[in-house]
């Protein structure tokens, strides 16, 4: 499998972040052809402090060919377009072909 990881950084505000990214974001993200799989998380610390980011989103597809098509897309671009919208302090994307190591 090959994974494309999203993380946001904190937004400024970040009710408007949730209130776009589930009634906006979200429906053309289901969009984007090929996706096999995604997950999308609010970052969390184990010792309280605040986290680094402020979420994720793993979108998982079969092969890096599929991904790179995925996102050339109409509805791969749609998607792309949208995240100035909401994700006032930024993205990272990350791009990895998956191996299962455990167990």
């Amino acid at each position: 499998m090959y994974r494309v990881t999203i993380t946001y950084s904190q937004p400024t505000d970040p009710a408007a972040f949730d209130e776009h990214y589930t009634t906006k974001h979200l429906p053309l993200v289901r969009q984007i052809p090929s996706v096999k799989k995604f997950a999308y998380g609010k970052c969390e610390s184990l010792d309280g402090n605040p986290p680094a980011a402020y979420g994720h989103a793993q979108l998982y597809f079969e092969t890096k060919e599929e991904a790179g098509q995925a996102f050339a897309s109409p509805e791969g671009q749609n998607a792309a377009a949208d995240v100035a919208n909401f994700a006032t302090g930024g993205v990272t994307m990350l791009f990895s072909d998956e191996e299962t190591v455990l167990p």
